[in-house]
């Protein structure tokens, strides 16, 4: 990451811890982000974006995980990186992108667009990734990416990112919780009964972001398609694990509307799912173990195949 994209980062970080939480889509917050032209961050430079720059957009991502940012930001950057390269632009209302699982089941997110949102539909599971473009107030078009595997591999990115940042956060509210509630004349984090499992929950959450910073940097090199997959799957079956340790830490109370805590975890939840689960992701990746052969083992593993 250069250190103007670590400035973005920095500054999409800000924005984001500025905002105050919102129950639905926060049109102040996107007309921030919007002016600053995140969103077109994927975007080739002469577009008004950053061109490849996967491990900025993954920093950017994270943040919007880790403060559950109301907006559609991941589905966004994704949409302007697909119609860029298919020669299309949309102007700056954000992007739902609906994405069907690889068994057809729909699109899980739960949040509802805003009413003014285009939609771009995406089909990625085959050789060739078929897209369908939904602009409002716009003629609907139609276009093919001839190499679906890179398009799952941004899907897989940028929704570990979202993951990793939602877990970042709910682990830290998880030890804050420890800290501060008492029972038998001391906190509870000072028994080991609490203390093991917050541990196992970090170990998991710094598993999945070293797997993401991995995914991000190949993806910029251009050979990160199987280091997203890895990415994914590490995230998801984290993110089941970390966010009931947290639930059980904090008891009865980070199931209430007013502890800000059910926010992480019902993003954890969500994104576990969209995009691809731990279970897809891990076919996918034994899929190209076994067609590779065992010869090939190690370049996998390396990332150099697929």
């Amino acid at each position: 990451m250069s250190g103007h994209e670590s400035m973005i980062a920095e500054a999409v970080e800000r924005m984001l811890a500025d905002a105050a939480p919102s129950a639905g889509f926060d049109a102040g917050l996107w007309r921030a982000l919007a002016e600053a032209g995140v969103p077109r961050l994927l975007r080739p430079e002469a577009e008004g974006g950053a061109g490849d720059a996967w491990r900025d957009a993954a920093a950017v991502l994270q943040s919007a995980g880790a403060h559950a940012a109301a907006v559609p930001l991941a589905d966004t950057l994704l949409a302007h990186a697909l119609l860029a390269g298919a020669g299309l632009d949309c102007d700056e209302r954000p992007v739902r992108l609906e994405v069907a699982g690889p068994d057809g089941r729909p699109d899980p997110a739960r949040d509802a667009p805003p009413t003014d949102a285009h939609r771009l539909v995406v089909a990625p599971w085959g050789k060739a990734a078929r897209c369908d473009w939904r602009p409002l107030g716009g003629a609907p078009h139609g276009f093919v990416v001839a190499h679906a595997a890179g398009v799952r591999a941004r899907l897989a990115l940028a929704s570990a990112a979202m993951l990793v940042g939602a877990m970042r956060t709910a682990i830290a509210m998880g030890v804050d919780y420890a800290g501060l509630r008492r029972a038998f004349g001391r906190s509870i984090g000072q028994f080991q009964a609490v203390q093991h499992p917050l541990a196992v929950a970090a170990e998991e959450v710094a598993a999945s972001r070293a797997a993401l910073d991995w995914a991000a940097a190949g993806m910029e090199r251009g050979d990160g398609t199987v280091a997203a997959a890895v990415a994914k799957a590490r995230a998801a079956d984290a993110a089941g694990r970390v966010a009931a340790v947290v639930h059980q830490v904090h008891g009865a109370i980070g199931f209430t509307a007013e502890h800000a805590l059910h926010r992480s975890t019902r993003l954890l939840w969500t994104w576990r799912e969209r995009w691809g689960d731990e279970h897809d992701w891990n076919a996918t990746l034994g899929a190209l173990a076994l067609a590779g052969g065992p010869d090939a083992l190690f370049d996998l593993l390396d990332g150099r195949v697929g």
